[in-house]
C-alpha cells in the first residue's frame, strides 16, 4: 500500500506539468537549426463558408504561432473582384445571409464573438481552417 501511495505522490508533479497550456518555445535552437531562418510550417485554408468546405477558395503556407497580420487579397470576401471570380466558379452567398462579417475557425459561428483577428490570433497546429461567416443584417 505504501508503494502505491509513494508512486502516486511522485506522479502528481509530472501530471501537473503536462496539464499546462503554455506554448513551449526553446531558448536555444535545435542542433543543425538556423535560428535566423524560419520555415512556413502551417497550411492556412480559407473556405467561402461551412457549406462550401470541400475545397478551399485560397490556401497558403504560414508560420506556426505567428498572426497572419491581415487577410490575404485572394481570400478577401469583401472584394468585388474575389466575389466575381467565385461567382464564375459557381460559389455564391446564400440570399438569406448576404453580409460577410469575417472568418472564423468555428464553421458554425453565427455572430462576431468567434471571428478570427488577423492581427493577434495564431494557431499551434499544422493546419488552420478558416470559414467565411455570413449573416443577415
Amino acid at each position: 500500500m505504501n508503494k502505491k501511495l509513494l508512486f502516486l505522490v511522485a506522479l502528481l508533479p509530472l501530471m501537473a506539468g503536462c496539464a499546462s497550456s503554455e506554448i513551449y518555445k526553446p531558448a536555444f535552437p535545435y542542433p543543425g537549426e538556423d535560428p535566423e531562418v524560419k520555415e512556413e510550417d502551417m497550411t492556412v485554408n480559407f473556405y467561402f463558408d461551412n457549406t462550401h468546405s470541400d475545397t478551399p477558395i485560397f490556401s497558403m503556407r504560414w508560420y506556426m504561432l505567428e498572426p497572419l497580420g491581415s487577410c490575404p487579397a485572394d481570400a478577401d470576401l469583401t472584394s468585388a473582384a474575389t466575389i466575381a471570380k467565385l461567382a464564375s466558379e459557381g460559389i455564391a452567398s446564400d440570399p438569406l445571409y448576404p453580409t460577410f462579417i469575417g472568418y472564423s475557425e468555428f464553421s458554425s459561428s453565427i455572430d462576431e464573438e468567434h471571428l478570427w483577428d488577423f492581427s493577434t490570433d495564431y494557431k499551434q497546429s499544422n493546419v488552420l481552417n478558416l470559414y467565411g461567416i455570413w449573416v443577415n443584417k
